[in-house]
């Protein structure tokens, strides 16, 4: 389920040793798998290819355990809905959580201008202790394993476009100010190829590839248009719920709700319905 925020510029941010206030050296490995991520990126051809794989990919240059990527639809009054979430290292059930209960309550979101590129930790935006008592972490964080984050927010021209966070265990250490630095450089090229693919920002059908076409049509939840998109690629019950994070039983259900919705009793009937 998407989430609002209301007008699209939080209270102006303090950055603690945010590599804004710094010069930020980065090493050739660094520049290497940033370059090759970056290429990626610019290579992808839509948006459900840039949401599909970009992930893995930040985990191969910025150590992480569980990550959220979502686009930015602004809507007739200014506000700011975040919509078609995909995660990483994360189950189904949590990113669900997160996007219908919890994101409204995000103690970071009212800090930050989602019209620029920017990144931050969460933990330079809210003292450690109060953070510590907040429901998002203690219902949904700790469960996780999760204690610190960090989050790029996507944009091209006062345009926002979405956002990237992580999140590290504990015992794994904060993000570091080069690792800040790197998805920077990351969220100025995602966000330059999103621009690209939504010149106008995005709306509903701007992702005209048949899977969402098919979700748009039918009202799927996302991750129903999640598993719909593996299943279009001819992927077994087993192969999604590898991608997905998620149990079998799991896709099975979603699987069964999307044969529901679209009217279809088998895989046949939806590869009809792809068929001019």
């Amino acid at each position: 389920m998407p989430y609002w925020l209301d007008g699209t510029k939080g209270l102006p941010m303090t950055h603690a040793n945010n590599a804004d206030n710094q010069n930020v050296e980065l090493f050739a490995q660094d520049w290497t798998a940033l370059n090759e991520c970056a290429l990626w990126t610019h290579e992808q051809g839509s948006l459900s290819a840039l949401q599909e794989g970009l992930l893995k990919r930040i985990a191969d240059v910025i150590a992480h355990r569980v990550s959220m990527f979502d686009i930015a639809q602004t809507g007739a009054h200014g506000q700011t809905q975040f919509v078609r979430p995909v995660a990483y290292g994360m189950s189904a059930q949590a990113l669900d959580d997160y996007y219908e209960r919890y994101a409204a309550y995000d103690y970071t979101i009212w800090s930050f201008d989602t019209r620029v590129v920017d990144v931050y930790r969460d933990l330079d935006l809210v003292d450690v202790e109060r953070r510590n008592g907040t429901p998002i972490y203690l219902e949904w964080m700790q469960p996780l394993g999760i204690y610190y984050g960090c989050t790029a927010t996507l944009a091209h021209k006062a345009t926002p476009l979405g956002s990237i966070t992580l999140f590290r265990a504990e015992q794994d250490g904060d993000f570091t100010d080069s690792e800040l630095e790197i998805l920077r450089q990351i969220a100025r090229h995602l966000s330059v190829r999103l621009h690209q693919l939504l010149p106008h920002g995005y709306a509903e059908g701007a992702d005209e590839s048949p899977a969402s076409v098919l979700a748009i049509k039918a009202a799927l939840l996302p991750r129903e248009g999640e598993v719909l998109k593996f299943m279009l690629t001819g992927k077994t019950n087993h192969e999604i719920a590898v991608e997905l994070y998620i149990s079998e039983s799991t896709v099975k259900k979603h699987v069964n709700a999307i044969y529901r919705k679209l009217g279809v009793k088998n895989r046949m009937g939806l590869m009809a319905l792809l068929q001019p």
